[in-house]
């Protein structure tokens, strides 16, 4: 009997990186992960968490980590050593579709009579061509996927019809594909949560820390994210989150929030075991003043220490920040912008504030209390032309001197690579957005995943500029902005050295590829081979320090006794199931009572504004 119910696996973006030449550049300069974006979605976590729950056993597996950490490690082999009822694979971002199939070919391989399932927006989006595979049994479709996955593992026991599992794509013994309703679209996130001591047991259990952690680097930098809703009310045109795609693609026409007592609840729970920053994700202003005024409130309620940094989709007005250091000790800021110019916002989608706004909640944020604030611009957007993306960093110089080059402030800029996001508009209608799209299918995107450079890779071509004049761009603006910063004295002027070296580095290491690839055919992989190492470094961080994005942290004996209670536990619970001979997973302390199951639709009740 498999020991456990369900292994949910996560793959490298590529699956034979150490095998690859890749010049993958700075598509991960603003995340914490590898280019190989080793890190997992949330939604392991909550579905992890929520299946335990109801009983039923899961082990997360991180195969991109195992992959970076161990460069004998054996894929194949560990896999063979794993035993379940179904393998789960995600493709939640489409950069992971070359890894991802390669890897349910090899689960297939070693065990032929297992299914695999698929889970994700990008698997949902590409659903139909997915089940094509001879190596996937089933897709999972929409965006809360937690409780049509128990109703899918009662039916393997037994218990139950396939016909019967909401938003499942399958197909039988013969080969032939029915796509059941997408009718599990909960109007609220109340019946999940986001426990990282899942994550901590799961060390525990199966002795295997490196296969859980979230990203490579997660022990050092313990950084936690925290979901507010699925779903959005904005409508930003590259996007594969927004409420276009959620609308025409995900089933839901209505945002699903967490309640906000929930939601500290589960930003409790991490302060209790973790003692990294948070962040909040997906704009909790979108639900309203009274859902921000508990939220906020809840906070201070837990006397909340860990350092916390809230995305925000506009904007806020100064008031909301006086509240927010009122009753928070160390909050930060972090909002997405695109650019400086205000025609390029609207063509992206964000006609509805301007960049003198931003100029005026910077300042706000800053005067208030705010311990850092995180501005993001990109590269790539509808109608942005190379002098655009030039003219960025200039505004960026302007506005550092108008804040007095407060070092609480990080400017970034990042290329929109690899690709647009499926379900978006632009992928939709990319002429109406000024886009060509390089690729359409699946199958096209994974054949470019191992092309040899993050231009070649890139799934669309802009009308305002060349993907040549893209790079150029790019690399231009991130000089100019890492100079900027070390003038202000934002960055040491050492760290400051080290990234122009970088980025001159890889303009060279680009010009190589193009070279090579205008050479003999016979020879691109020997000579790309040779610069594979070069590659890498390059890659790890290109135009800006990843370090600039971390946030300090600090460990209190609060944290050390927490993490030693919660093993000694699972240790008791692990031992006294296997001296019954049975499983019995410990119950998640932060649930003393049954969570309210969600509505299977959601609401025509209209979406509260921020």
């Amino acid at each position: 009997m498999p020991k456990v119910d369900l292994v949910l696996l996560h793959a490298p973006a590529v699956y034979d990186f150490r095998e690859r030449s890749i010049m993958f550049g700075p598509v991960s300069d603003m995340v914490p992960s590898t280019p190989v974006f080793e890190m997992y979605p949330l939604g392991f976590t909550t579905m992890a968490e929520y299946l335990e729950r109801h009983g039923i056993r899961v082990r997360i597996v991180n195969l991109a980590v195992l992959m970076l950490t161990k460069p004998n490690f054996d894929v194949e082999a560990y896999l063979r050593g794993l035993d379940a009822c179904m393998f789960g694979i995600d493709l939640h971002w489409l950069p992971h579709a070359h890894g991802s199939i390669e890897i349910a070919k090899l689960v297939k391989k070693v065990h032929p009579n297992r299914p695999v399932l698929f889970g994700g927006l990008s698997s949902t989006y590409f659903h139909e061509e997915l089940v094509d595979y001879d190596c996937v049994d089933y897709v999972m479709r929409g965006d809360s996927t937690e409780e049509p996955l128990r109703i899918l593992l009662k039916v393997l026991k037994g218990k139950g019809d396939l016909s019967q599992v909401p938003n499942l794509t399958w197909k039988d013994s013969t080969g032939a594909v029915t796509i059941n309703p997408l009718s599990w679209v909960p109007s609220d996130m109340n019946s999940i949560s986001l426990d990282y001591s899942f994550n901590m047991k799961s060390v525990i259990r199966y002795r295997d820390m490196k296969g859980v952690v979230p990203f490579k680097d997660w022990l050092n930098y313990p950084v936690c994210a925290s979901l507010t809703c699925r779903g959005c009310t904005h409508d930003c045109v590259t996007c594969g989150g927004s409420a276009y795609s959620f609308r025409e693609h995900f089933g839901r026409d209505r945002v699903a929030f967490r309640d906000p007592d929930l939601l500290v609840r589960d930003i409790a729970h991490i302060q209790r075991y973790i003692p990294g920053p948070m962040f909040v994700l997906n704009d909790f202003l979108q639900a309203g003043r009274t859902y921000t005024r508990d939220f906020v409130l809840g906070l201070e309620k837990i006397k909340l220490k860990n350092p916390i940094g809230f995305e925000f989709f506009k904007p806020p007005h100064e008031e909301f920040y006086e509240f927010l250091d009122a009753h928070l000790p160390d909050w930060s800021v972090e909002i997405s912008v695109e650019t400086h110019d205000d025609g390029v916002r609207a063509a992206f989608g964000k006609s509805h504030y301007s960049i003198d706004q931003v100029e005026q909640t910077v300042k706000d944020a800053l005067r208030n209390g705010c311990s850092r604030f995180d501005l993001y611009f990109m590269s790539g957007i509808p109608t942005q032309t190379a002098d655009s993306v030039r003219e960025t960093a200039e505004y960026i110089r302007h506005l550092y001197a108008a804040v007095g080059n407060d070092p609480r402030l990080l400017c970034f800029l990042s290329p929109m690579a690899p690709f647009l996001d499926p379900g978006s508009r632009a992928f939709d209608n990319p002429e109406q957005h000024g886009y060509t799209l390089r690729a359409k299918t699946l199958e096209e995107h994974r054949e470019r995943l191992v092309l040899p450079s993050w231009k070649h890779i890139m799934n669309y071509e802009s009308d305002a500029m060349s993907p040549d004049e893209m790079v150029e761009a790019t690399y231009d603006a991130g000089l100019a902005i890492n100079r900027i910063k070390a003038e202000a004295g934002v960055i040491d002027q050492k760290v400051a050295a080290v990234t122009e070296k970088r980025i001159g580095e890889a303009r060279l290491a680009m010009a190589r590829i193009d070279d090579i690839m205008e050479g003999p055919a016979g020879d691109r992989d020997r000579s790309l081979w040779a610069l594979k190492d070069e590659f890498e470094r390059l890659s790890q961080s290109t135009v800006c320090q990843k370090s600039e994005l971390n946030w300090p942290r600090s460990a209190s004996i609060k944290h050390v006794a927490a993490a030693a209670g919660l093993i000694v536990s699972e240790g008791i619970s692990h031992l006294t199931a296997g001296i019954r001979g049975e499983y019995s997973p410990a119950s998640s302390s932060q649930h003393t009572k049954p969570m309210p199951q969600p509505a299977a639709v959601s609401p025509a009740a209209k979406t509260p504004e921020g």
